[in-house]
């Protein structure tokens, strides 16, 4: 498996409110602002990462697709977004 380490974007061209309030959190390895209040689906969306076989961890624990839009990081949590390599 291979873990996507790449640089994200920043919510600059998000559709969310200027005036949400924000929190830190690390994605991929990165340090990240969000807006509070975001699911894992949103973020997933916002850092386009939408892989059919993509596992997300939210400190160190599997979440199931089923639970993305009911699941919102708090402060300083970390968030893994790791793409499978299967292959021969």
């Amino acid at each position: 498996m291979r873990r996507v380490r790449r640089r994200l974007r920043k919510w600059r061209d998000s559709p969310v409110k200027k005036d949400t309030r924000h929190m830190d959190v690390i994605i991929n390895g990165f340090p990240e602002t969000v807006p509070e209040g975001a699911t894992i689906r949103q973020l997933i969306l916002e850092y386009d990462e939408m892989d059919s076989g993509m596992i997300v961890e939210l400190n160190g624990r599997f979440i199931y697709a089923q639970d993305y839009d009911a699941i919102i990081p708090s402060p300083g949590d970390v968030l893994e977004f790791i793409h499978p390599d299967f292959g021969g």
